[in-house]
């Protein structure tokens, strides 16, 4: 029998915590291999409780805190370590294990520009609607069509100006949580694997959830006019995608909601209901378009599912929730959300900068006048040209610099080619970014041990704490009966 959405939820709730709980799990399993007398006892006794083990995990914290915050002071030192190598000039050289990887990144550069698409055509526009009429227009028009400075403008707001790819839109839903393995199966595992599990958990609640108002919904499109869209609005994936999106923009607070559910009273026999901000055929466009991409959508999910195959019982839910229909439709309508609200907050920055740096005359724009004064407070391009010059300088600089000084000491062309590559900055970025997150994740693996190396020595198949580590130790227990005493108080 396959589990049900509710299985599988607490299943995914339980795993959320499953970090903690496994560190928890091996550290009551050491305690029991601590000898039981002495300071070493204390400790055996303590690991085994809550203020215990609380303590230990701070202890742990501070362990590894000097290699966790050197790799976040110098993240771009921590990606050169972890790709190259140096040799006795210098040079770097591109470690031969991390080949695979890197090349990998190197095939999404052309995708870049792309990326960039909807930009471009916002920075079209802005160049097509500028005059000649003045120095400033003109400055204003040669930069804003210059490729350098549109890099540069783009860079400052890659997260939103950016337009996602397939696959990066599924990242962005928690997908970024499962990590190829050597031998090409994907696992659920790294320092993403919370994402994907919260958002399994959250989709298979949403889906509990949404039933009570399924009968209210129904009500309202028995009332809807045309015949083809109540057709249309009765069908499964139109009550999922429309219940659902009331129930998640209710759930994040949502500043343009589509409707409002209102829960229902048993004792005051009131049903559920939910009710919309327009009429519900005119949302028979958003259900279509969201029809229109289940299949693509159900296709890549079913690679994931095969790649996932041979896993352990999380992956196992995973494959459970990517092949739920019902499932698939949330994820849908969270997918198209995130598309518009992308498209939405690249349009606030642009049109904030329209209304910032411009003035419109019907179609015509100009630069803003009295923005850009001398010190005798009249118009001067020079005081433009240096604002524009300095977008410019700060992709250049606290950017691109880092960047570029990894690319001065590579001899691989293709290396090279790929760090000094402007446009997929922000790939250069995220690249650095996660490297930087699964090395922290690592670290934090191995916690543990470290703790074991600092404070115990193995004795036969027992352990003992360190002659020379007893003081600390003792402060260890001391901060542990603090904790107690603290939990105490608060019951």
């Amino acid at each position: 029998m396959k589990p049900s959405g509710i299985v599988l939820a607490l299943a995914l709730a339980c795993g959320s915590a499953a970090a903690q709980d496994s560190l928890d799990e091996r550290i009551k399993e050491l305690a029991g291999k601590i000898v039981k007398d002495g300071v070493s006892g204390r400790l055996a006794d303590a690991a085994v409780t809550d203020p215990g083990l609380q303590a230990i995990h701070e202890k742990i914290d501070f362990l590894l805190s000097t290699r966790l915050a050197r790799i976040d002071r110098d993240s771009t030192g921590t990606l050169e370590d972890y790709l190259f190598t140096a040799d006795g000039n210098g040079d770097l050289h591109l470690r031969p294990e991390r080949k695979a990887e890197f090349d990998a990144l190197r095939r999404r550069l052309p995708d870049a520009m792309k990326a960039m698409a909807g930009f471009n055509r916002r920075a079209d526009e802005i160049v097509r609607r500028l005059g000649d009429a003045s120095e400033m227009d003109r400055q204003a028009k040669t930069a804003w069509n210059d490729s350098g400075f549109r890099a540069a403008f783009f860079h400052r707001h890659p997260a939103e100006l950016r337009q996602l790819d397939e696959a990066e839109q599924l990242d962005a839903q928690g997908f970024r949580g499962l990590e190829r393995q050597a031998d090409g199966k994907l696992r659920a595992t790294g320092p993403y694997a919370q994402e994907l599990r919260d958002r399994i958990g959250s989709t298979f609640e949403l889906m509990e959830a949404l039933k009570p108002y399924e009968k209210s919904y129904l009500k309202l499109v028995a009332a809807v006019t045309d015949p083809a869209a109540r057709t249309l609005l009765s069908g499964d994936t139109a009550t999922l995608f429309l219940l659902g999106r009331v129930l998640r923009q209710a759930a994040e607070g949502s500043d343009t909601p589509i409707g409002t559910a209102t829960e229902g009273d048993e004792d005051k026999k009131v049903e559920p209901s939910v009710a919309f901000n327009l009429d519900l055929a005119e949302f028979a466009s958003a259900i279509k378009e969201c029809e229109a991409a289940l299949p693509a959508l159900r296709e890549r999910l079913e690679g994931f599912a095969k790649d996932l195959s041979g896993g352990g019982p999380e992956e196992a839910s995973v494959v459970e929730y990517l092949r739920n229909d019902r499932a698939r439709v949330l994820l849908a309508e969270r997918l198209l959300a995130a598309r518009d609200e992308q498209q939405r907050k690249a349009d606030e920055i642009l049109n904030s900068t329209l209304q910032e740096d411009f003035t419109a005359d019907g179609e015509r724009l100009s630069v803003k006048k009295g923005k850009y004064l001398d010190d005798d407070g009249k118009e001067s391009p020079a005081q433009l040209l240096e604002a524009l010059n300095a977008i410019r300088a700060e992709f250049e600089g606290s950017i691109r610099e880092d960047f570029d000084r990894i690319a001065e000491r590579c001899t691989d062309a293709e290396v090279i080619s790929v760090f000094e590559n402007r446009p997929g900055t922000h790939l250069l970025m995220e690249f650095r970014d996660r490297v930087v997150d699964r090395l922290s994740d690592a670290i934090r693996r191995q916690g543990l041990d470290v703790f074991v190396r600092a404070y115990l020595v193995k004795e036969g198949d027992a352990y003992r704490v360190r002659a020379d580590r007893t003081v600390r130790v003792e402060g260890l227990l001391r901060r542990a009966e603090q904790i107690r005493k603290e939990q105490e108080q608060q019951k």
